[in-house]
């Protein structure tokens, strides 16, 4: 799911501001760009927003900027100095060149000078961040979450629908196909002495049962009832209904492989067409 959220607060020793996206992704991809800090807070930071998020692409942006009493100096590079120094009296050494370091020379010498970086930031300023960050992204992908479940239900409406016109379709389908399978039998066998019409009904019967939908729609309005409470309930629930829709597009697959009628295969393409798009926004459900 996406969202962003942006949080800036002030404190004493300077201000700490943050920013997060999340785009759409099947995983959780956290990426978290910090001030230079102790490793141990980064991890403690990732496994804070591990508990809140549990899918998608989320990069995570903390800024820290010092007041201006609090700003860092520079500091020399003795090390540096020693190895120009060290450099130089070598040349003239070995080369006879003439001349010294002067101060001014040695302040345009490359990394002469350093600034550390020591950003001072408290542990509970960052999970305090962290925290206002991670309560708005929620909110913002509460609202796409809204829209989703409003496209789910509305799908899952339709194919509601789609399965009612199949289930008062079916007996007449069934009725006709079996007729006809009689009437083709009956006919290839006219005439033939020693056929047992009895038995040939009795095959026939027993095909047209293994021809029966009855099972699969009932699976089918179960799985349906399952995906409805499970989209309202306020857990991570994305897993659970890519795989009731997986159940739904198997039970579709047996209902559609079952029936030769063209008024039922109509009915169970539209019904994929709308599972598809299911799975499509279910990817995006954390």
């Amino acid at each position: 799911m996406t969202g962003f959220a942006r949080i800036e607060k002030e404190h004493l020793e300077g201000k700490l501001s943050g920013e997060v996206r999340s785009l759409n992704s099947r995983y959780l991809e956290l990426n978290i760009k910090l001030p230079k800090i102790d490793y141990y807070y980064e991890q403690k930071l990732r496994e804070f927003v591990k508990k809140r998020v549990k899918r998608g692409k989320v990069d995570i942006v903390i800024k820290w900027e010092k007041s201006g009493d609090q700003t860092n100096m520079p500091r020399i590079n003795e090390g540096m100095v020693r190895q120009y120094t060290t450099a130089a009296k070598a040349l003239k050494k070995t080369f006879g060149l003439k001349g010294s370091l002067t101060v001014d020379n040695v302040f345009a010498l490359k990394d002469v000078f350093v600034f550390e970086e020591n950003n001072g930031i408290a542990e509970d300023l960052l999970i305090d961040c962290i925290e206002g960050l991670m309560t708005g992204l929620a909110s913002e992908r509460e609202k796409e979450g809204r829209l989703i479940k409003d496209d789910l239900l509305a799908r899952i409406a339709s194919i509601l629908s789609g399965l009612s016109e199949i289930e008062q379709r079916w007996p007449l389908a069934i009725k006709a196909h079996e007729d006809k399978l009689k009437e083709k039998v009956m006919e290839a066998t006219r005439g033939t002495s020693g056929i047992d019409e009895v038995r040939i009904l009795q095959e026939i019967a027993m095909y047209m049962d293994r021809l029966d939908i009855s099972e699969e729609i009932v699976r089918m309005k179960g799985h349906i009832g399952n995906f409805q409470d499970t989209i309202d309930s306020h857990e991570s629930i994305g897993r659970k209904l890519d795989f009731i829709i997986q159940e739904m597009v198997r039970e579709t697959n047996t209902i559609g492989s079952k029936s030769n009628d063209l008024y039922i295969n109509e009915r169970v393409i539209q019904i994929k067409v709308e599972i598809e798009k299911m799975r499509e926004q279910v990817q995006n459900v954390e």
